[in-house]
């Protein structure tokens, strides 16, 4: 629709402030583009600048020199395992709590929700304290049990708000139908929860595979390190390898960018469906 003439420019501001947002948000994108093509010295020199040749060199060191394959194929273990636990017990835990109705599933609620008013840095040394005593530290499998644990409290709330707007009639036919529970809630429940699952899997994705601080305190130096602890080993004390560390990331970003295109619509379907409702 065409702005009537008395809003023209307010709808002209609109746009130019909707193009001014994405430039701001897409430039250092773009930076990353150009200078990943770059030798060091032409990033030293002007790292605005386009380059001299688009040469492959960065990005065949490091995916031939570099432990960058291995650390790909950890990071990938990593988020699958964790995002498919977390999925499925935020899923049933949210299930959970939309359907008892007493004042143990609002306690339970409120404190599962209430860790998102506490900082990390606050409790990240006692956290760490915990992991070493239950002897987690250095392996991928405390590293997973941390992230689902961390990164629960937000899909059980999308799960749970979720749960409470589902038809009550739909399980009742089912259980006059003879259907179990867990049958019900393998072939009807989570099946109707796909939106708001989805939206759980690509938040966690996104959050998982980018991570470093928690990856770097627990797991720490390992063999088969995630991608974004193996780029620590192109920071030096006097100098960076900013070519190598911007190519890097560059190839790092693309299976995530990719994933996130592909279930964007889920994340705002899923979203918009379990906020509003309970």
């Amino acid at each position: 629709m065409k702005p009537k003439s008395g809003n023209k420019l307010g709808y002209v501001l609109k746009i130019v402030f909707i193009w001014l947002s994405a430039a701001v948000f897409i430039a250092p994108f773009i930076l990353v583009l150009i200078n990943s093509f770059k030798t060091k010295g032409e990033i030293m020199t002007s790292a605005i600048a386009l380059p001299e040749s688009f040469n492959l060199d960065n990005f065949i060191m490091i995916i031939s020199k570099s432990d960058f394959l291995s650390s790909f194929l950890t990071s990938l273990f990593v988020v699958a395992v964790t995002t498919s636990l977390t999925v499925l017990v935020s899923a049933l835990a949210g299930y959970s709590l939309a359907k008892w109705k007493n004042k143990l599933a609002k306690f339970l609620l409120i404190a599962i929700m209430s860790t998102l008013f506490v900082p990390f840095q606050v409790y990240m040394v006692a956290l760490i304290v915990v992991v070493k005593n239950l002897k987690l530290t250095g392996n991928l499998f405390g590293l997973i049990l941390v992230y689902i644990a961390l990164g629960m409290p937000v899909p059980i709330f999308l799960c749970r708000s979720y749960a409470v707007g589902m038809p009550q009639e739909i399980e009742e036919a089912a259980i006059i139908d003879g259907c179990s529970r867990w049958k019900m809630l393998g072939k009807i429940i989570l099946p109707l929860m796909r939106p708001i699952l989805a939206t759980v899997a690509v938040l966690n994705a996104l959050w998982v595979w980018g991570e470093f601080l928690v990856a770097f305190l627990v797991y720490g130096n390992g063999k088969l390190m995630t991608l974004p602890l193996s780029q620590r080993y192109f920071y030096g004390t006097y100098s960076n390898q900013w070519n190598l560390i911007l190519a890097n990331f560059l190839i790092s970003s693309i299976p995530i960018i990719v994933f996130y295109i592909v279930m964007q619509k889920h994340i705002v379907k899923g979203i918009a469906a379990g906020a509003v409702k309970g």
